[in-house]
């Protein structure tokens, strides 16, 4: 799909994958709980990967405007994930209309800046967000920048796939290649992406079901600074406000201050002694 004679037709010249070669990546795939998508170029390898059995397509930022392969691959029903990058907003409506005319719900956008390295000041990570809000779908990030940190600032963003370029050398000429990932970082990042997951720990709720165990040992509860005698006051004088243990009940919690404030002991209390309602009055 590149042009003869054109800088792409040199880089990319006999880079293509034979039918048995994607036969045996989709066995591989498979025998490792994964599954192989691919990237059509045209119309006649999307056809060729249909016939391998591949079950979900990549449209590259390249062919995100090639409305006649996109309407092709629609066609065979299987989850779609479009890469964004150097597309203008109307063209990413225009392909989500079509989307949504034909039927099509299993898809995902991915958010990208086509420049290779991209500038970290490029990268627009709010934009991930946007997609997923405007379209209601599953949205990504695809990684031209180097090294880790923006696919995992993307992760924390809400980015739910994430395409990062994969080497074995960096030192490998050709394409991309100096600015991929190699093995040993990628896994790296790949744990790290997890961790991330982890701490987004999705709910609207605090505290955390976990933190609800500390909050007797933690937040400060009334307590007597020195003897305190019946009929005197409570004051900021005469109390303080202390941590206690996770066995205490009926504290009164320095929250409540302002509530309890100029209260009257109805009995003694001893210094260091958890003041409670039961031996107060108004």
């Amino acid at each position: 799909s590149y042009l003869p004679n054109t800088e792409s037709y040199k880089v990319f010249k006999g880079t293509q994958l034979s039918f048995k070669a994607i036969k045996r990546l989709k066995n591989i795939a498979e025998s490792n709980n994964g599954f192989l998508f691919s990237t059509p170029g045209d119309i006649s390898s999307l056809r060729l990967l249909k016939k391998a059995g591949i079950q979900a397509y990549k449209v590259s930022s390249g062919l995100f405007t090639n409305i006649p392969l996109i309407q092709e691959i629609i066609k065979y029903n299987e989850p779609i994930i479009l890469s964004t990058g150097m597309a203008k907003e109307e063209e990413i409506e225009r392909v989500m209309s079509l989307m949504k005319n034909e039927g099509m719900t299993n898809i995902a956008l991915l958010h990208c800046i086509s420049l290779y390295p991209a500038p970290y000041s490029s990268l627009n990570l709010s934009y991930v967000s946007k997609l997923s809000e405007k379209y209601n779908i599953i949205a990504g990030y695809s990684d031209h920048s180097e090294g880790e940190i923006a696919c995992l600032a993307a992760v924390s963003m809400g980015a739910k796939i994430i395409e990062k370029h994969f080497t074995i050398d960096n030192s490998i000429k050709g394409a991309d290649n100096n600015m991929s990932m190699e093995p040993h970082a990628f896994k790296d990042m790949c744990k790290k992406i997890r961790n991330i997951e982890d701490m987004l720990y999705l709910s609207d709720k605090k505290p955390h079901p976990k933190e609800l165990e500390l909050r007797n040992s933690r937040y400060r509860m009334l307590v007597a600074k020195r003897d305190l005698k019946i009929g005197e006051k409570l004051t900021l004088e005469n109390v303080n406000f202390m941590r206690g243990s996770g066995n205490s009940h009926n504290f009164i919690s320095a929250y409540d201050w302002n509530q309890i404030q100029g209260k009257i002991c109805i009995s003694k209390i001893k210094k260091n002694t958890l003041i409670t309602l039961d031996i107060l009055s108004d």
